[in-house]
């Protein structure tokens, strides 16, 4: 009986040392997450910044001119305040990708049994699900300096999506953010065996109870 004991003792402590690295996984994917969203911030700002001037130096914009938030004094300088800017950018990302629908870790629920192709098949959705809401985050950010009016000239770098602008040009992460999805998708494969793992270590209990 004795021994019967200790193997249980050992199986719950190897349970519990699995459970620990799963957490602890799932706690350095959300850190992870938020580094995503930051370099997000940072790459739309600097793309801003650039489109900022592009559209203050642009000739094509003289049949708008009253479309263009700037300051008419110093061209290129745009009427919003550089920390206004940032904040607003700030939400416009937050509201966009600071929840649960990319970000699997946040799932209560995992499944523990998933192949190598659908984990590879969930990584390319992410990452085209985060690429089509950071062309919408493009778009209401450059809303914050060019209003859409009625009669404005088509731009084939934008579409109307229920009302509001999206990017459709190329599009590429910046090496920050790509390094930052990677890492993430790195710790999801992980967090996948891990909770195979704990299946496996439970069911392996239970049947030493039966």
């Amino acid at each position: 009986m004795e021994i019967e004991a200790v193997k249980s003792d050992d199986t719950q402590e190897e349970l519990d040392t699995i459970q620990e690295k799963f957490e602890t996984t799932r706690e350095k994917m959300e850190l992870e997450t938020l580094d995503f969203i930051e370099a997000t911030k940072k790459f739309t700002s600097e793309w801003i910044q650039r489109e900022i001037e592009i559209a203050a130096h642009s000739p094509e914009n003289a049949a708008f001119p009253e479309n263009l938030r700037f300051h008419n004094k110093k061209p290129g300088e745009s009427n919003l305040d550089l920390k206004e800017l940032a904040l607003k950018i700030s939400d416009i990302v937050e509201t966009h990708l600071n929840h649960g629908d990319y970000w699997i870790h946040r799932n209560a629920l995992l499944q523990p049994d998933i192949s190598r192709d659908y984990m590879e098949f969930k990584k390319e959705k992410i990452r085209k699900e985060l690429t089509s809401s950071i062309r919408r985050i493009l778009g209401c950010a450059t809303e914050l300096f060019w209003k859409i009016e009625k009669g404005e000239t088509e731009n084939k770098a934008w579409v109307n999506e229920l009302g509001r602008r999206k990017y459709v040009c190329f599009l590429r992460f910046s090496d920050e953010m790509t390094a930052s999805l990677n890492r993430y998708f790195g710790m999801l494969e992980e967090l996948f065996v891990l909770k195979y793992e704990i299946k496996e270590e439970i069911l392996r209990m239970e049947g030493k109870k039966l």
